[in-house]
Order: C-alpha cells, then structure tokens, then sequence
C-alpha cells in the first residue's frame, strides 16, 4: 500500500476520532432524547386505558355510523350488534387499533343480515364509520310449525334471514320453495342442496320473475345420479299451473348434461314472448327448457257430471 493512501486512511481514521471526541454534546442530547421518548412510552402504557375510558373518547352508539340499510330491513341491526356482543358503552376509540377492528368485525359478521364487514375508520375524538354489505332476500322456503305454513326468507347461499323484518306481502311474492323439511337456525345457511339450488335460481331469474307470472320452484325429493355425481333437479311452476321443467340447478349443466343457464333462459323468455299464457289455465301443461324447447299442452278437462247433465237436457 502506497503511503499516500495509508496517511489518507489514517487521516480519515484520526479525524473521525477526533469529531466523536469534540461532539459530547450531541451524544448526550441524543441518548437524552431516547431517554425520553422511552420514559413517555412507559407513562402512556400505564395510563393509556385510563384516558381511553374518558368519556370524550367512548364509542357511545350515536357516534358509530355504519351503511344505510336497505328497506326490507326494518330491525336496528347496529343497536343489536352492540347489544349481543356486549359493545355498547365498552369501545374506545383510542383501544388498540387492530384489537378494534377484529372485535367490531367479528361482532356484526355474526348478525343474520350482514353479508360481509369492509372498511372501518376511526375519526377523533370519537368516531367510527363501518362499511357493511347486507344480505338480500332472494326466495323463501315453505316450512311448516305450530303455525301452521310459514315462509323463511333466504338469501342467494341460502341463509336464513331473520322473516319478522319481511311483511307477509313481501314474503308471498318471493319465490317460493317447496318440498324441504329441514330448517336451520336464523342466519346459518340452509346446508341442503334443495334450497341451496332452488335460492341461486331464484336469484338469477329474479329479474324476470314476476313478468313471467313464475310462483313455485319444486326440487326434486330424490338426487339423480350420473357419472357418480349426483344433482337435483328443479320445476317452476306458473300463476296459471304450468309446470316449466328447469332440470339441473345454474352451475350443474355439465353434471347433468343440460343446455346452460343463458340458453334455459332464452328458450323460456321466447316462448313466453310468442306463446303467452303462463299465467293462464289455458296455458301448457309443460315446457321443458333442458336440452330444447319442448311444450306439453294440457289435457282438456272434462265436465263435471252435474254440468255434463244440465248440458244435455238444455238440448
């Protein structure tokens, strides 16, 4: 190594030595400002939940805003979130943030109408704004109790949802699913293939439901089998008593080697546009959509007896 470089590193060496040497004082100010920032570190843990419980940073329910509901929800769901989970009254906005946030998502996740929590934000001194989806009721499953005959709202992944928010006239023009006897708790999901089915049909015709007059959709009591998977099939019945033979539910047209849902769909609406009366007895007896348009017309009636005899004396 020439002796130019080593006077160079030696100088660097010397005149680092030299600066750490003649800066004491900012050494001290630096291991004072630690010092410090540690100490107001300590004193904020330990006082931190008694300034969190002042009540200029509670949650008070007034001052949690969430999504607007819809208006075939008629219940306080915040008021009920807050009462179940036992919130009201016990958050801070100065709580630890994710603590906060997992404990108020879980807590409305749990109610029957919230489909999903998204974003929350606090704003101080004591604000929260909750982004919430809620469920939409697609279909109603026929049940029966002491009642006598009830309609359970469901949603599209067949939920049940909570049916005193729903008047009966709201129930009634949902459409209806038939032959299912089991019946889940409010809010868990429907775990049978029948009404997990007939709620996504419903769902996806739900835009021409009531132009088409359709009423009724009737599962199936027992799987089909083919190619060692099994799938249900389904029938919706008209205002008029037409029987549309619908087959597989959406999603099971490979399985049950049927016409997709479009083209189902599209058959059904051109009939109905060209042919009418599926809302009238005059109509078909059926119209199967599976593989094709195939129509079935109604077998005429025949007369009642007293009627067939009045008509014959009238001769």
């Amino acid at each position: 190594m020439s002796s130019l470089k080593k006077k160079s590193i030696a100088g660097s060496s010397s005149g680092w030595r030299q600066y750490v040497r003649l800066r004491p004082r900012v050494w001290a100010s630096l291991l004072a400002i630690v010092a410090c920032g540690f100490a107001c570190h300590l004193l904020w843990r330990h006082y931190a939940p008694v300034v969190a419980r002042h009540p200029r940073y509670q949650l008070a329910a007034d001052n949690i805003r969430v999504t607007p509901p819809p208006t075939w929800i008629r219940s306080d769901v915040k008021a009920e979130v807050l009462r179940e989970a036992g919130l009201d009254g016990t958050l801070s906005i100065l709580d630890d943030w994710e603590t906060l946030r997992r404990r108020v998502t879980a807590a409305f996740r749990l109610h029957p109408w919230i489909a999903s929590v998204g974003r929350i934000s606090r704003n101080l001194p004591s604000t929260l704004e909750i982004e919430l989806e809620y469920r939409r009721p697609v279909a109603a499953v026929e049940s029966t109790d002491t009642r006598g005959v009830v309609l359970l709202p469901i949603d599209v992944h067949a939920v049940r949802l909570p049916e005193a928010d729903l008047n009966e006239i709201e129930l009634r023009y949902l459409p209806r699913i038939t032959g299912i006897a089991s019946r889940p708790l409010v809010g868990d999901i429907w775990k049978d293939e029948r009404a997990m089915g007939g709620a996504i049909l419903a769902a996806q015709l739900s835009d021409v439901w009531q132009q088409l007059r359709l009423v009724e959709i009737v599962p199936s009591q027992q799987p089909v089998l083919r190619d060692e998977e099994k799938f249900y099939t389904f029938e919706i019945i008209s205002s008029g008593g037409t029987r549309i033979v619908w087959g597989g539910a959406p999603g099971q047209e490979n399985v049950a080697r049927e016409s997709t849902f479009a083209d189902k769909r599209k058959r059904l609406l051109d009939f109905a546009a060209n042919n009418g009366q599926l809302d009238s007895i005059d109509g078909p007896a059926f119209v199967d959509v599976r593989s094709d348009l195939v129509v079935t017309p109604r077998t005429a009636r025949r007369k009642p007896v007293a009627e067939q005899k009045h008509s014959t004396q009238t001769k």
